[in-house]
């Protein structure tokens, strides 16, 4: 009988938010012990320090957003589940 080791990585991996930063749109995420904005425009990756923070957007969750935009193509799209909602009182 041979046991087999097990390599899985027990690391919690870090989580994306979209958000703005001096007006940019990124992405914001903290893969290690600072957080850090990405510029996918110009690629510059910013640490973020408490000076930035009165500057800082923090918008949606990157994998619940793509989720939702997923669902929403496979609906058909934006103006197909606009115009297809029951809109009668009942």
């Amino acid at each position: 009988m041979v046991s087999v080791t097990d390599t899985s990585t027990s690391r919690k991996l870090a989580k994306a938010f979209y958000a703005q930063l001096h007006g940019l749109s990124g992405v914001l995420t903290k893969p290690g012990p600072a957080v850090l904005f990405l510029d996918p425009a110009s690629g510059a990756v910013v640490t973020i320090t408490p000076t930035d923070t009165p500057h800082l957007l923090v918008l949606g969750e990157v994998g619940t957003a793509t989720a939702q935009y997923l669902t929403d193509m496979a609906a058909g799209g934006y103006a197909a589940i606009a115009t297809s909602r029951q809109m009668e009182v009942q």
